[in-house]
Parts: C-alpha cells; sequence; structure tokens
C-alpha cells in the first residue's frame, strides 16, 4: 500500500471513529445512559445488576450485548458472500455505510421512553457492523467504536520508538492517539448536539456516513471504470 493509500485509509479510520465517538454519547444522553458502542461498560453493569437482583435492568444491559454479537456475525457473513462472488454492483465500503445510514434514520424515529431498548440495540448493531468491517489503517489494527485498544497499541508503538529511535513507530503511535483524540472530540461534540436535539441528534451522523459513502462511490467508480 503506498503513502497515498495509507493516508486516505487512515482519513476513513478517522471519520468512523467521529460516527464511533458521537454514537457513544448519543445512547448515554438520551437512551438512559446506555452504551452501544463498548460492550465492556454494558457486560459491568449487568453484572452489579445481577448482583443487586435488578433483573429488568440486567434485561436492558443484555439486549445491545447480544445485538453486538449478531452485528459481528452479519458483517462477517456478508464479507464470506463478497468473497465468493466477483461482481458487485456496490462494494462492501458502500454496502456496510447504506446500511449504517439505514438503521441510524430508523432510529431517529423512535421516541425516548419505553423504546430506548429498541432504540440502543439499533445503535450497538451500527458499531458492531462497522468495528468489524473496518479494522486497519494500512497494517495497523484499529478500533473506531472503543479507545483502549488503540491506547494500548499506540503506547506500544511509542516504547519501540524510544527503544529503537524508529520514526515509523512514532508515526504510528501518533495515528493511534489521534483516532482516540477524534472519538473524544465527537463525543463531546455528540453530546452538546444531543442535549440541544434530543432523540433527533442520531441524525447529524449522517453527514460524516455521507462523506464515506461519497469517498466509496467514488473510488468504487474509478476502480469499476
Amino acid at each position: 500500500m503506498g503513502n497515498s493509500d495509507l493516508s486516505k485509509n487512515y482519513r476513513v479510520s478517522l471519520t468512523f471513529a467521529g460516527v464511533g465517538g458521537f454514537l457513544e454519547a448519543y445512547t448515554f444522553v438520551t437512551r438512559n445512559e446506555v452504551f452501544a458502542n463498548s460492550q465492556t461498560g454494558n457486560i459491568a453493569r449487568m453484572g452489579i445488576c445481577l448482583a443487586q437482583g435488578n433483573f429488568p435492568m440486567v434485561f436492558r444491559y443484555l439486549i445491545p450485548v447480544v445485538i453486538f454479537v449478531l452485528g459481528v456475525s452479519l458483517s462477517l457473513r456478508l464479507k464470506a458472500a463478497m468473497a465468493a462472488s466477483e461482481h458487485h454492483v456496490l462494494s462492501y465500503g458502500q454496502i456496510i455505510v447504506i446500511t449504517e445510514m439505514l438503521l441510524i434514520i430508523v432510529t431517529g424515529f423512535i421516541p425516548a421512553g419505553r423504546m430506548d431498548i429498541l432504540a440502543t440495540a439499533m445503535v450497538s448493531l451500527v458499531c458492531a457492523i462497522q468495528v468489524e468491517s473496518f479494522r486497519q489503517f494500512g497494517s495497523n489494527s484499529f478500533s473506531s467504536t472503543m479507545c483502549t485498544g488503540n491506547l494500548r497499541l499506540g503506547t506500544e508503538r511509542l516504547n519501540k520508538f524510544f527503544s529503537t529511535r524508529d520514526r515509523e513507530s512514532l508515526y504510528t503511535a501518533l495515528k493511534y492517539y489521534g483516532i482516540d483524540a477524534v472519538f473524544a472530540a465527537f463525543v463531546a461534540i455528540g453530546y452538546r448536539v444531543t442535549c440541544r436535539l434530543g432523540t433527533k441528534a442520531v441524525w447529524c451522523s449522517l453527514i460524516l456516513l455521507a462523506i464515506l459513502l461519497l469517498g466509496f462511490s467514488v473510488e468504487n467508480f474509478s476502480f469499476r471504470r
């Protein structure tokens, strides 16, 4: 992969991280403080509710975990199906982004209250599909919907730089930290926007996804041409 391809790939990674950060703030603010991206928080809260005997809340936190598993499975099945066929009307990236956009459009129509579980499940499905489908910039794995792995990998590269003075390791470390920084920035943006717009705020994430769809469409057109 050339430098221009790696740069484009990294920009895609940053944009997906922005989507992930925005959605994390959205579900926390509007959907009863349930996380849709990182399932660690939901699993921990599920364990606490189980210990307290609060079984309705156990169920509430279990749903996004199960939906996340289903989303990853769907992404894997789509990859396998496309690998088995040579002719595709849409690229893999286009299919994933369009699917995310449709799920997010539906989510914005779900009112707050009793239907929060459904909305959180929809966002969990979006995040699961995204995190499984786009996992690398260049040869480096990353996550666009959670930060811990990126922080660990970036710190590994940073320590490698301190040991070997390999500048490529430093650049890679900064890229990992950059992904987490963008995630955090869009959590802040998502929080502000969601506090103002409520449940409809999720539609604002469509702007980032539209940018990605345009990029994938141009890339697919150029490749097919």
